[in-house]
């Protein structure tokens, strides 16, 4: 019964995983190296960067608190957002604490990181660029990062004391439906999992098309963030918990999701297992279709030499 239980829940797992990137081609418009890129990253989980990840002797995460907050125009959001910074602030006064604007974001990449401005610069959304912010920093100092719409409610003192207690300098935790979040974790200074997030962003720009949900998600959000946890070799670095409630209340601001993301996410709460992969499936035969149409129509449009 047990074997069996298991077993049951290594295939959730995987149905879940396969749904979660055929969702891209609900409207068949998915370019084949980003199909490429996905199968790399999340099936094969083979997309390694060509700078190899050196050893690295295990750090303490520092006490250092950073948050990341670009004005926004909505006055509501913002009074909410004065919350978490507060109970932060109060539940670890021993922590330096840095709540980082667009200003400040912006000086430190021009001085630290030049080579990513371009990239930085480039991304269509303000999340987008809160995110390349967020582990930038976190690299570059080491320390804890937390969304403005967290509410700590406990010290990371325990969580640290937990993490060391298996060697491990990276503190995450799990998500729904599937992965691990950036939305809070603790790293120390000068991590390669970090220095591979960095590296791997021109990468993961890729060709998202109209769905700013989906792009931000596998961009550089919590999807391509677990995407390189799912790359990376060394895994035994990670103190994954998903006793997150115990630490954090969420405030539920989501202030960045937009009409596709509010429509997944209803989806998978309001969906059984057995739609989900039946879903799965015939996305996938569709997208296998359209790819082979694509091909013989291109082939018969190729002119004789």
């Amino acid at each position: 019964m047990t074997i069996f239980l298991m077993s049951n829940n290594k295939e959730r797992t995987f149905f879940k995983r396969i749904f979660y990137l055929v969702i891209l081609v609900l409207f068949v418009c998915v370019p084949l190296r980003t199909i490429a890129y996905l199968a790399r990253e999340f099936i094969l989980c083979t997309n390694r960067n060509d700078t190899p990840i050196a050893s690295y002797t295990h750090k303490d995460i520092p006490k250092r608190i950073h948050q990341v907050f670009f004005k926004v125009s909505n006055s509501s959001i913002q009074e909410k957002f004065t919350k978490g910074p507060e109970s932060c602030r109060r539940r670890n006064p021993s922590y330096l604490y840095t709540l980082w604007n667009k200003t400040m974001v912006d000086e430190f990449i021009e001085n630290n990181y030049p080579d990513v401005k371009q990239l930085y610069d480039s991304y269509d959304h303000w999340v987008k660029r809160v995110d390349a912010a967020k582990y930038l920093v976190l690299f570059h100092f080491g320390g804890w990062y937390i969304d403005m719409d967290l509410i700590c409610k406990r010290s990371f003192d325990k969580l640290v004391t937990e993490a060391n207690r298996k060697d491990a300098n990276v503190i995450v935790h799990t998500t729904g439906p599937v992965g691990i979040s950036n939305d809070f974790f603790g790293i120390s200074k000068h991590h390669p999992f970090l220095n591979d997030v960095i590296n791997s962003l021109r990468h993961s720009n890729q060709q998202w098309y109209f769905l700013p949900y989906i792009s931000t998600m596998f961009s550089t959000g919590p999807t391509f963030f677990w995407g390189r946890y799912l790359n990376y070799p060394q895994k035994n670095d990670f103190y994954i918990t998903s006793n997150d409630s115990y630490y954090l209340d969420n405030l539920h601001g989501a202030s960045w999701h937009s009409f596709d993301g509010v429509v997944i996410w209803y989806f998978f709460h309001n969906m059984s297992e057995y739609w989900i992969c039946l879903l799965t499936l015939m996305l996938t035969i569709i997208l296998l279709l359209c790819l082979r149409c694509r091909k013989r129509n291109s082939s018969l449009e190729t002119p004789e030499n």
